[in-house]
């Protein structure tokens, strides 16, 4: 037994699937799958039940997923203290957020932190906030950023940004040469907005609720690129966070108009576990984050 079967069996456990274990390791699934047996030939037990193409654990599956865990995790935290013995000049931070928060939110941080720190190496990786804060608990990431606070103890919490929802609104459309809009203006509108959960949407169904309006929604995606798309098209007004839509907005595809009577912000924490190592590097990058929170965008 080795940390890289432990490694192995855990991807498989957390994908229910040897061939997207597989996929994800860069390995070929009959390799994954001589990891796994030779564990189980290693300690004589059945780690998994085979189910057509999905695995399900065992109860000593369950037992050794935990432990497993908990190796990895010392494995990695003596792999931060040792490389942090070596100096600040390599090593790498994990980071974890929404797809919109890495692909327009992210971005302006990394390259201030890329700048003046050229040899760290970024890993990031994607999700919705649940699995985010979960992932979080788990030492999976160093840090995630999240769209609502979660509360929990064993997590350190801290304010980032807050970004201001707007009407995106078709050129041609009536209301485009407003300076702001109300929600009442809104209320017959066709209205294209993020899907059930997400935190935008929360909001924006928050403040119709409040003000005895159901609004005539036409679309509703995950896709914000899917939702600008289809307001560029004319098919109807969106409503999505100022930043979304700041590249749209400067080429002309639509317009950006605020609410008059009511500011709906969308709020970003940047969280971490309270028990997590944090090395030069990583203390660095939190610093950074933290003074960047504090900024206008485009000082960036």
């Amino acid at each position: 037994m080795n940390l890289h079967q432990l490694k192995v069996f855990c991807l498989v456990a957390a994908e229910g699937s040897f061939s997207a274990a597989a996929e994800k390791l860069f390995m070929t699934q009959p390799a994954v799958t001589l990891q796994i047996k030779n564990l189980e030939d290693y300690y004589q037990v059945k780690f998994f039940e085979r189910t057509g193409k999905k695995v399900l654990l065992t109860e000593e599956g369950k037992v050794l997923l935990a432990i497993a865990g908990q190796m990895l995790d010392l494995n990695r935290k003596a792999e931060e203290v040792v490389a942090d013995m070596k100096g600040f000049s390599r090593g790498s931070v994990h980071i974890a957020a929404s797809l919109s928060f890495i692909d327009y939110y992210l971005p302006p941080l990394l390259n201030a932190f890329h700048e003046k720190y050229p040899n760290i190496f970024f890993e990031i990786s994607e999700g919705n906030t649940s699995q985010l804060i979960e992932n979080t608990l788990l030492h999976k990431n160093d840090v995630a950023f999240v769209a609502s606070r979660p509360v929990n103890q064993k997590l350190i919490v801290r304010q980032f940004v807050r970004d201001t929802l707007v009407a995106i609104i078709p050129l041609k459309h009536k209301l485009a040469a407003r300076e702001s809009v109300t929600l009442n203006e809104l209320n017959r509108e066709p209205l294209i907005l993020r899907e059930p959960g997400s935190s935008i949407r929360e909001l924006v169904d928050e403040a119709f609720h409040k003000r005895g309006m159901k609004p005539l929604l036409v679309m509703q995606s995950a896709s914000t690129t899917a939702i600008k798309k289809m307001v560029e098209s004319g098919a109807g007004i969106g409503i999505l966070s100022e930043q979304l839509v700041s590249t749209e907005v400067a080429a002309g595809a639509f317009r950006a108009v605020r609410f008059t009577e009511v500011e709906m912000m969308v709020p970003f924490y940047l969280i971490y576990h309270k028990d997590k190592y944090f090395s030069r590097t990583l203390k660095a990058f939190v610093d950074m984050a933290l003074d960047f929170a504090d900024k206008p965008w485009l000082e960036y």
